[in-house]
């Protein structure tokens, strides 16, 4: 992570307390790069010696953040993935099941806060997205996202614009330059025995889960709040490990009663 000619390379990070897990659960229509950056602004404690604000969470590359919402996950639900998914050939559903730590991750550390790219014959300047950059063309239409994607990254064309292929050539090297997260499951259908590659977005996949929880969570504040008298707000701060902790201690007090 370069920041401002800076490189961090520690990020601390605090596992989500009920209050991340209800606000994720109520705002699934919220656009992913912009729960990123809510969720990063309240879970990470540290990055390297800078106070953490929602500017800063902005300014990290995509990959950086997508990686610290993979220990996010890890940190609050384990590090085991179960999940479900159709098969492109005959449409059945199939279990999949993995480790985070299984994620393919290339740190690619970031030395300088641009590159420069020769094409034809100029010279062309350019620096990697960031989530800010994600957030900043959310109102685009998706056919022009990824230009004013890449206009935003753009520090110099050499003093001509940038052909498509020129385009291509230069996001094709950002791609080279930039860390990388990505999971991509080889997986053979027990129905059809279809084998295929599927792209797993683990950060989706996340904020879904959390979508799901969101109704447990609820009747977890509810056993809590009517057997420990605690109010809603002082369980929303538990964290998820410690409030499950509690709930077991009373289920085995209510079934020895």
């Amino acid at each position: 992570m370069l920041q401002q000619d800076q490189v961090l390379n520690m990020a601390m990070l605090r596992p989500l307390s009920g209050r991340e897990e209800e606000w994720l659960a109520q705002h699934r229509d919220v656009p992913s790069a912009m729960r990123v950056s809510w969720l990063l602004n309240a879970c990470m404690v540290a990055l390297g010696d800078r106070p953490v604000d929602r500017d800063l969470v902005q300014q990290l590359l995509v990959a950086d953040r997508q990686y610290l919402i993979l220990q996010l996950r890890r940190l609050t639900l384990g590090n085991q993935v179960q999940a479900v998914v159709s098969c492109p050939s005959c449409n059945q559903k199939m279990d999949v099941d993995f480790h985070l730590s299984d994620v393919p991750v290339e740190p690619r550390i970031q030395s300088v806060p641009s590159y420069a790219l020769e094409i034809s014959d100029r010279i062309v300047q350019f620096r990697l997205p960031t989530g800010g950059d994600q957030e900043a063309v959310l109102e685009t239409q998706t056919e022009n996202a990824v230009a004013e994607l890449l206009n935003r990254c753009l520090l110099s064309d050499g003093g001509k614009s940038l052909s498509s292929e020129e385009d291509d050539a230069v996001i094709a090297e950002m791609e080279r330059l930039a860390p990388q997260v990505e999971l991509e499951l080889d997986l053979t259908c027990p129905e059809c025995s279809h084998r295929f590659l599927l792209p797993f977005d683990t950060t989706a996949f996340f904020f879904e889960e959390m979508v799901l929880r969101g109704d447990t969570l609820l009747r977890e504040i509810h056993a809590l709040a009517f057997y420990y008298h605690w109010s809603e707000a002082e369980i929303l701060k538990l964290e998820r490990t410690r409030r499950r902790a509690y709930l077991r201690l009373l289920n085995e007090s209510l079934s020895q009663d």
